[in-house]
């Protein structure tokens, strides 16, 4: 288990260890950096496949073992955190959150759970976010971005240091397998509309 940032020799102290966890249609996410730095050290990444995404396209719910898997998991991620002796924890649910019926309540059992507020992103925030990431580390980056994620795909113009709005399309994996019923040639029909 990685020790606090400030009890590591050679280490800076970047202040407290600070984490993220990513609440996504396919997985949940851990990862523990050494502070909130320009650009963070890595001191810990686990994630676990929950499939929160796997029926939303075609129920509108969240599968309840799914739900309690990533409760369990967040549960962990937790205990992770205070071993780590994380002082802060940025959270963020993406598609399969925002898109299903009971994805309010489950993100009440969920800050409870994991002891932080969790953002629900918008798919225009999520590909912002994703430019933002791309822009911070590809000197003049060019082109345009995407994200493909288990709900959904984010797609967004990048010049430079700027990003032009973005969009976003239920073209996940895992959405595209419970709408086609995991007929290929279903899942074709549906991308081509």
């Amino acid at each position: 288990m990685p020790r606090a940032t400030s009890d590591a020799q050679g280490r800076l102290d970047h202040g407290p260890s600070i984490a993220v966890v990513d609440i996504g249609s396919n997985s949940v996410r851990l990862v523990v950096y050494e502070g909130l730095t320009r650009s963070p050290t890595e001191l810990f990444n686990e994630k676990s496949l929950c499939g929160l995404g796997r029926e939303v396209q075609s129920t509108r719910l969240l599968a309840a073992d799914a739900v309690q898997h990533a409760l369990a998991t967040l549960k962990r991620f937790r205990a992770l955190c205070e071993t780590m002796n994380v002082k802060k924890i940025f959270a963020i649910a993406t598609a399969a959150v925002r898109d299903a019926k009971n994805g309010p309540p489950f993100i009440k059992l969920a800050e409870r759970t994991i002891g932080a507020e969790i953002e629900v992103l918008s798919g225009g925030r999520e590909a912002e976010l994703t430019a933002l990431g791309v822009i911070s580390g590809v000197h003049r980056a060019d082109g345009v971005i995407g994200d493909l994620g288990g709900g959904s795909l984010e797609l967004v113009d990048v010049r430079g240091t700027r990003a032009r709005h973005g969009l976003t399309r239920p073209l996940g994996g895992l959405a595209l397998a419970d709408v086609s019923a995991k007929s290929l040639k279903k899942a074709e029909m549906f991308v081509k509309k």
